[in-house]
C-alpha cells in the first residue's frame, strides 16, 4: 500500500551505525519520487541518537518536525527544488 512515508528505526544502533543508516536513508528518500516524508524513530534512551540525527538534518538543510511530545519520532521533508 502506498502511503508516501518511508520509515527507519534506529533503536539499538550505536552512533556510527545510525549515522550510516541515516545517510543511506536520506539518499534513498531523495531518489524516491513516491515518498513525501521520512520518519526517523530515535526513541528516548540517552538522547544521543536524537542529537546526531538533528545535527545531520541541520547540516544537510532538511526541514523536519517532531511527531510526538517526547521528540522520539522525527518527520523529515524532502528538499524543495526550484
Amino acid at each position: 500500500m502506498w502511503d508516501g512515508i518511508k520509515e527507519i528505526d534506529l533503536h539499538g544502533q550505536d552512533i556510527n551505525k545510525a549515522t550510516a543508516t541515516i545517510s543511506l536513508a536520506l539518499f534513498e528518500f531523495e531518489q524516491d519520487d513516491y515518498k513525501k516524508y521520512l520518519d526517523i524513530i530515535v526513541g528516548n534512551g540517552t538522547g544521543a541518537l536524537k542529537i546526531r540525527v538533528v545535527e545531520i538534518l541541520d547540516k544537510e538543510n532538511y526541514q523536519y518536525d517532531y511527531l510526538n511530545l517526547n521528540h522520539s519520532i522525527i518527520r523529515v521533508y524532502k528538499k524543495t527544488t526550484f
